[in-house]
């Protein structure tokens, strides 16, 4: 009982004790790590890792994956600044996030009714999302010229918290709500548990699928404003690679790949552990390949101790 206790306790906080072992072993390790204003700037880094992390914490308490969510924001981020740079304003902004529905709403319906699995259907997008993103900039930096913008999406600041934050803020608070405190989030998780059951249940299963990959479209699209806020500019690269990140930080904070199992609260500490490493790391000057290995490590071991968990759960039923 004692030893069942302890392996429950394990894998219910290690991610926790984790995070706090990293945080403080890199303040020891590097001064400038510990240095007020650079754990402020990790704050804001985060912003996009976190809502992109979000989004593909429903999409696995599903049981889907999604492979497209880097080339996606890129492919939104292009759009919006092509679109600001023609002048178009707010409108830009509604432009942004309807290409990022767009590509999620396609994500959902390859998967519901053309019955592709979502690891190929996504991976699909992806490559046309990459691909549009490269036709509309030639490979060329879109330059734009709009400081409202860059202010409400990235730069500015309230009370001191940058946009950035405060978006990654309020986006947590809505879909905390949505996921813990809705039908729709029970919903979910039921689904993910045993679809052939939530069908027997009378769930709708296939419009909530396609609702869910829409929803982390828009949040693409989001990302992707918030990307080209901080920087300036967009990229057809700007945010690829993020979608290994974000099932990176998703894992780690514990949700489980075949669905069913974690909760947003879990993935934003999985966010701020990859964040705090990325940082950290990269102050160290540990080389980017390198630091490519260490979080490959750390999902692996996150991912055994789960297994490790949960047949010792299985074994003692």
């Amino acid at each position: 009982m004692t030893g069942s206790v302890t392996r429950a306790q394990i894998a219910n906080y290690g991610i926790f004790v984790a995070f706090a072992l990293v945080v403080i072993g890199l303040m020891i390790a590097s001064p400038a790590f510990r240095a007020p204003e650079n754990l402020i700037a990790i704050g804001r880094q985060v912003a996009v890792l976190g809502i992109a992390s979000f989004a593909m914490t429903f999409i696995i308490l599903a049981g889907e994956i999604d492979l497209s969510v880097g080339a996606v924001a890129s492919a939104s981020g292009v759009v919006t600044a092509m679109a600001l740079a023609a002048g178009l304003g707010p409108w830009a902004i509604l432009i942004g996030v309807g290409v990022g529905a767009g590509f999620g709403l396609m994500n959902g319906l390859l998967t519901v009714y053309a019955a592709v699995p979502s690891f190929i259907a996504t991976l699909v997008s992806f490559f046309i999302a990459q691909g549009v993103a490269l036709t509309l900039t030639g490979g060329r930096t879109i330059l734009f010229d709009a400081d409202w913008f860059r202010d409400f999406f990235a730069t500015g600041s309230v009370f001191g918290l940058r946009s950035a934050f405060l978006w990654l803020f309020f986006v947590f608070l809505a879909l905390w709500w949505l996921l813990a405190r809705t039908r729709f989030g029970a919903h979910i998780y039921a689904i993910g548990g045993s679809q052939p059951s939530s069908r027997m249940l009378g769930l709708a299963v296939d419009r909530i699928k396609i609702l869910i990959f829409t929803m982390a479209g828009a949040l693409m699209g989001l990302v992707g404003m918030i990307l080209i806020s901080r920087i300036g500019n967009a990229r057809s690269d700007g945010a690829v690679g993020l979608e290994f990140d974000a099932i990176a930080a998703v894992v780690i904070g514990g949700t489980a790949l075949g669905g069913g199992t974690g909760s947003l609260l879990r993935s934003l500490i999985g966010v701020m552990l990859i964040g705090v490493l990325n940082n950290g790391l990269a102050i160290l000057n540990v080389d980017f390949n390198a630091q490519q290995v260490i979080k490959g490590v750390l999902v692996i071991a996150v991912v055994l101790l789960d297994r490790w968990a949960r047949g010792l759960k299985g074994a003692s039923a």
